[in-house]
Order: C-alpha cells, then structure tokens, then sequence
C-alpha cells in the first residue's frame, strides 16, 4: 500500500517554475492553515541547511521541547523527510495526510470546472502539504522547515516563521536562481517576513544587502562571533569550537560546520538554551552524507557534495586528512551540474577517480555519456575509470586499498571516497545493504 501511495507521490512534476505561490497559499486554506499557531525556524542556504536543521533539532529535543523537522532530500527512504521527536513519519500517516492532500486538490479542480484555474503541484510542494498536516496532528513545540530550493517561491514559504535561518550563498541551480549572487541572495532571502528576526552566517555583501531589506532585526554570527576558534579533531572525526570562551564538540568534521553551529546556537540562545544542554544536543547528532564516516577500516567517506561550494568544503576536510595520492574517488554527476568545475576540483584532490551511472535517476548519466561530455568539454579524462556499476567500482578500490597497489608516485591508497550528489550516496548505501544483508540470511 505504501509503495503505491509513494508511486503516486513521485509522479508529481510540474514543467514551468512558479511565477508565484498564490495557488500553494490557496491550497494551504483549503487545508486548514495546518501548523499557523507553532513556532517555525524556516531555514535557507546553498549549503549547510541540513545540518544546521539537525543542530537545532536535537538542541531543542535535548530541551525537552517537542520538535519536528522538514528536510530533503532523502538517502534511502522517503520517511526521512518528515520527522518528529527524532522519529520518522510512518507509512500509514504518509497515506492519510497524502490522501488529504489529494482530496482537497481534487475537489478543488473538479468544482473550478472547465474554465475555472486548476492546481497542479510537484512532489516537493505535495510532501510540504503532507509533513505540514502531519505536524499539525502531532503539535510540535518547534517546527524546523528547511526550503527545497531557493526560497522566496519554495513550497516552504506559505508558513509564517518566528526565525528565518539563511546558512550561506553560492552558485547553485542558476538557470532557476540566477547567475548573479544579488539574485540568488534576494530569492533566499524571500523567507524573511514581517520584519522577522533572521540569523545568518555569511558576510555575503549581497546577501547582506537582501536581508536588510527585508528585516531591521537581523544577526551575522560570523560578525558577531569573530573570534571563535575552530580546531578540528582529525582522529575521532569532530569539529572543536570554542565561542565566547565555551567550548562546543561538533560530531560533524569540518571548519565550515562551525559557521552553521553557530546559527543553531544564536537560535538556541534565543530560546535561554543552557550550554550543557546545547552540548546534550549536539552529542544526539547524525547527519549522513556530509562527510560521513561509512568505515574506519579502511576509511570510507560518503559526501553528497554536489556543488562548487559543496565539493570546494570537501576538498577542504580531504586535505587536511589525506595525501592526493592517497585517495580513490567514486562519483557520478547529473546532466545538469557544472562538469569542468567539479572534475577540476575532484583532480586536485585524487590522482584515481571512478565515474559510475546515474542512468535511472532524471538527470542522470552513464559513465560513457559522462566520458563523452568530458571529451566533448576538453576535460581530461587520464586519472578517471568510466564504470556503469557502482558495486564493481567500489570493490575494484577495495582490491587497490587491501592489495597495497601504489599510486603513480609509489604511495599507497588509504581512503575511498564515495561523493557526487545523494542519488550517488543513495546507491552505494543500497548496494552495501544488501550485501550484509545477504551475509546474514
């Protein structure tokens, strides 16, 4: 029943981007207005929403405070998604509030008649209606809503927040956003409403000159925050934050994991949050794909980077573990990603990359098409193995780590790398799920 229920829900596409949310705003309405009396944190970024998500979560839960998150995408399961008290949606409430959904909108088109303005949604805007119905039902104290994308036109917008959260600002899906960081920046910044307070941490001028315009009550934690330092933790995978002489553990490994820390406390703060209960908080956090520890043994990192900044971050944490030629890279790319960009930045960091399929997600490539674009592009293409099945790539880097094969420059390999965009991160969890799961029937 929830296969079917979630067939339906993935087969939502809309081909035009909004020219507005008036039609989101109505079906909200017709809803109920779920979730308008619950505090909300609406958080929006390039990078660094989710795990600024997950801080605030688990700093709130560890208040004693209920609280329920929105974020996406998913890594294995749509329930992801929609959690509450640290406990993911069940099947059965995905099915009554989408068939809620559901109903409201058909009852809707069919009364509009042949002439009157129909609705039609995606599966983003259709999964926002059913977490917001589902909070409804539970009664957070908190929402935590992270945008999908951008911000001012997000399906996330039609709820009125107490606390507009904006992570930072790069170049991302700029035929939608804009190729500039003024318009990228002014569509994040959308999620401010009525002069609310908005934490960022990023010092951006264009960013900086959005929000303005929007709110007089704003807070830059990189500003305000100047001095805290930051230490990383190299042998047990943590970031060290020390804040106005407090001194925080990350479970999360990277500098740039301290600047979205920072947001999460100047929110918890907000709230008279104590800073063993932050630390309590903090403790509770698991965020996968960002620079996931998958194996210790030999070490495999999962990075859903997939993006200039994204991969620039994880280059970032590579170098201050691993050698370039210590390292084996696995990836896949979606049509629509920027392929110089990125290889350049994947080269710099491996002198052995695998370029897998993606060929059964929208977007997706095989590793030939994904060779071809190279070639076609005049990137180079001398350090990188073109392999449709990612389970024969990983057990090739296996084979190289385990057999002690020297790179070019007679260094052994230590570290396999698994990075590229969730769906990559998605497959290899799948793949490796089902091999332990077969070991053990």
């Amino acid at each position: 029943m929830i296969e079917d229920t979630l067939n339906e829900i993935f087969s939502y596409r809309t081909l035009t981007r909004r020219k507005n949310i008036d039609d989101l705003r109505l079906v909200y309405s017709l809803l109920g207005n779920p979730c308008k009396n619950i505090k909300t944190v609406h958080i929006a970024g390039t990078n660094g929403k989710g795990s600024t998500a997950s801080f605030i979560e688990n700093i709130f839960f560890a208040a004693g405070y209920n609280v329920g998150k929105f974020t996406s995408p998913h890594i294995l399961k749509y329930n992801e998604r929609i959690v509450f008290n640290r406990e993911m949606i069940p099947d059965e409430e995905i099915i009554q509030t989408y068939n809620i959904v559901k109903d409201t909108i058909n009852r809707y088109n069919y009364e509009a008649g042949e002439h009157g303005k129909t609705i039609s949604l995606n599966f983003f805007e259709i999964t926002t209606f059913i977490a917001l119905l589902f909070f409804e039902k539970h009664s957070p104290d908190f929402i935590i809503l992270e945008t999908g994308l951008g911000g001012r036109l997000d399906a996330t917008n039609i709820v009125d927040s107490h606390i507009s959260i904006i992570t930072n600002i790069s170049f991302d899906h700029t035929g939608i956003l804009g190729n500039s960081l003024k318009e990228i920046s002014y569509e994040k910044a959308g999620i401010i409403k009525n002069n609310q307070l908005c934490i960022y941490s990023d010092s951006l001028p264009e960013l900086t000159e959005e929000i303005r315009r929007k709110t007089h009550c704003s807070i830059n934690v990189v500003q305000k925050y100047e001095n805290m330092k930051i230490e990383l933790d190299k042998s047990n995978y943590k970031t060290l934050v020390e804040v106005e002489g407090r001194h925080f553990i990350i479970p999360l490994f990277g500098k740039f994991q301290a600047y979205n820390f920072l947001a999460a406390y100047e929110a918890a703060k907000i709230y008279n949050i104590d800073d063993i209960t932050i630390q309590k908080g903090l403790d509770s956090v698991y965020w996968p794909a960002r620079f996931e520890i998958f194996s210790n043994v030999p070490p495999i990192i999962l990075d859903a980077s997939h993006n200039d900044d994204s991969i620039e971050k994880l280059t970032e944490n590579l170098r201050e573990l691993y050698r370039k030629d210590e390292i084996i890279i696995i990836t896949s790319l979606l049509s629509t990603k920027d392929f110089r960009s990125v290889f350049e930045k994947l080269e710099d960091i491996s002198d052995k990359i695998y370029v897998t399929s993606l060929k059964d997600i929208v977007y997706g490539l095989t590793s030939e098409e994904i060779r071809e674009k190279m070639i076609l592009s005049d990137i180079p293409i001398e350090n990188i193995i073109f392999q449709d099945d990612i389970s024969v790539a990983f057990t090739d880097a296996l084979n190289i780590i385990s057999n002690g094969t020297p790179s070019k420059t007679g260094r052994k390999y230590k570290a396999i790398v698994v990075c590229g965009s969730f769906y990559e991160i998605s497959k290899f969890r799948i793949i490796n799920s089902n091999k332990n799961n077969s070991k053990t029937t």
